[in-house]
């Protein structure tokens, strides 16, 4: 496979996947947040770990509110959540929450869960979200905070936040090793050339 070349069937296949975890993570949003919450799935991008701050796709172009956490199981891999700061603040304070921090991460936590499950499901292996932190800096820089080789794939996905008449946007990031990115491309039935 070239690197950083993929086709339409595999970006479709991946932008279904990142939709499934999505719709895994509203219920978990809904019940911590107590009210309705729709995440949509807008863009699907991959890049690879070096390339990244050229290439990827990003929340914002400085510092973001993150939540970070790794997949652990029969899938090794690490999950972010990004948000511009003052989309994360609108967003931990949709719900009754006293302390946005414990809000934002509770909500984050709650829709990257999502994406592990949807990960399982697809791989049919166990994947938990594990360590999972309130982080802020650039996405460049959290993302290499991983100490992930160089040639790790970052699946990346806009997401569209909607909850209590707010609209917010988010990327999710998934980081996994090329091996596993076939894996995860032939789990998903999407051909790999």
């Amino acid at each position: 496979m070239n690197r950083g070349s993929y086709s339409t069937e595999q970006m479709i296949a991946l932008h279904g996947f990142f939709a499934e975890g999505a719709a895994v993570g509203e219920s978990l949003l809904a019940e911590l947040s107590g009210c309705a919450t729709e995440v949509e799935v807008a863009e699907v991008r991959c890049a690879v770990l070096d390339e990244f701050g050229d290439r990827g796709l990003r929340a914002g172009d400085d510092l973001v509110a993150a939540v970070m956490g790794r997949v652990e199981g029969g899938f090794a891999g690490s999950l972010c959540l990004a948000l511009e700061p003052e989309d994360a603040l609108v967003w931990s304070t949709t719900g009754d929450r006293p302390d946005p921090l414990a809000a934002f991460l509770a909500l984050g936590r709650g829709l990257l869960e999502g994406v592990a499950t949807a990960l399982q499901e697809v791989l049919r292996s166990r994947a938990a979200l594990v360590d999972a932190k309130l982080r802020e800096d650039s996405e460049p820089c959290l993302l290499a905070g991983t100490h992930a080789p160089a040639d790790t794939l970052v699946l990346s996905a806009r997401l569209r936040i909607e909850a209590r008449d707010e609209t917010l946007s988010g990327v999710v990031h998934l980081l996994l090793e090329p091996k596993s990115f076939g894996r995860l491309l032939a789990s998903l039935s999407a051909p790999i050339h």
